[in-house]
């Protein structure tokens, strides 16, 4: 028996897993676009929902993550021409998925005017630890494939990746006409796509093919090859996620800033911040402010302007925010007001109430 069939048995991705092949593969593909099917149906309603735990659902069902280990095993067997054919496999699975997911939405004809729910949007701000992770659960699902008794770890495995829901999210962002979002839920995909196939193939040398990956001969040169593909990928992924977690310091930079520097406008004056959200790419920004006015402001006949007090009407918000980022930014207020008092009860003492932030630190 040679070398090469011995690795090739320690495996547990071989032939029907790996290579996809042999007198039931019709079957295997059958099984696969099935539940591939099915789990885009399962993600893309519960990011509809806003429901994380159907989502979850759709991560044990989608059965992505098998032909992606099967890149890794093919590398590092030296397999270039069957890895090539895995990787379109899953490119194409991947495009299909988007496709499944836009057509769902548009088949519920869900109204566009609608906010985006938040589990969708949470996939759109892929960053560095989403590399992390996804180099975890490469490893994870490479050590489960080689040791079967190690199978109850799976589920974990693939809950810790996001293969099918960013595929999902994407349909759904083209679907509300957001192409920027969609190709952000499209990265959160390939680095996970990338981060296995490297983590993966880590594994795979480790436990079972370190003499082909580094014997001589051409399987070698078509591992190397491979790996240098892989890297040069995920080289291009971490730029784009570098430039994702930057900006997103930046903008939480930003919002502290802007937060800080609307108290300081309305100070003495409570003031309540519900929202500050700023994106720095698009240059956009939207604050949700309330304003306490004094007591007295509920017995007077005027516009809100007039009751107001007059430190608040010396600048307005509009100047304080332009102060803050800058001419060109696209800025979304919601401003409110509300008459703000403190009593004491069974008194006729009314005072202006104290700031909302006091009382939550008091607590």
């Amino acid at each position: 028996m040679d070398r090469d069939t011995v690795v090739t048995r320690k495996y547990s991705t071989t032939r029907s897993i790996l290579l996809f092949e042999g007198g039931d593969r019709l079957a295997y593909w059958r099984r696969f676009a099935m539940l591939l099917t099915l789990s885009v149906i399962i993600a893309t309603m519960g990011l509809l929902r806003n429901s994380g735990a159907v989502v979850i659902a759709a991560m044990l069902v989608a059965p992505l993550m098998t032909p992606i280990l099967g890149i890794a095993a093919a590398m590092v067997m030296g397999w270039l021409k069957r890895a090539f054919v895995l990787t379109l496999t899953v490119c194409i699975a991947a495009v299909l998925c988007v496709l499944m997911a836009w057509i769902l939405v548009y088949l519920a004809d869900v109204p566009r005017g609608i906010l985006i729910p938040d589990q969708v949007l949470a996939r759109t701000d892929p960053g560095t630890e989403d590399l992390i992770v996804a180099l975890a659960a490469g490893v994870a699902g490479a050590y489960v494939q080689i040791n079967k008794a190690e199978l109850s770890l799976l589920p974990g495995a693939a809950i810790g990746v996001s293969l099918v829901p960013p595929l999902s999210a994407s349909g759904i962002l083209l679907y509300f006409g957001e192409p920027a979002d969609a190709y952000e839920a499209g990265l959160l995909f390939a680095t996970n796509l990338g981060a296995i196939v490297l983590s993966a193939c880590a594994v795979y040398i480790v436990y079972a093919a370190r003499s082909v990956a580094f014997g001589k001969g051409r399987r070698k040169l078509n591992f190397t090859a491979g790996v240098v593909i892989t890297m040069a990928f995920l080289a291009f992924v971490v730029v784009q996620l570098g430039k994702s977690t930057y900006n997103r310091y930046l903008e939480t930079r930003t919002e502290a800033e802007v937060a800080q520097a609307i108290r300081d406008w309305a100070d003495p004056v409570s003031v309540e911040i519900i929202r500050i959200d700023v994106n720095a790419k698009r240059k956009r920004a939207e604050v949700w402010v309330i304003v306490d006015l004094p007591p007295e402001a509920q017995f007077k006949v005027s516009s809100v302007a007039g009751l107001l007090p007059e430190s608040l009407r010396e600048t307005s918000l509009v100047d304080v925010l332009q102060d803050e980022l800058g001419p060109g930014y696209l800025a979304v207020i919601r401003y409110q007001t509300r008459i703000g008092a403190q009593v004491i009860l069974g008194t006729e003492t009314v005072q202006q109430a104290p700031d909302v932030e006091k009382l939550s630190d008091e607590e």
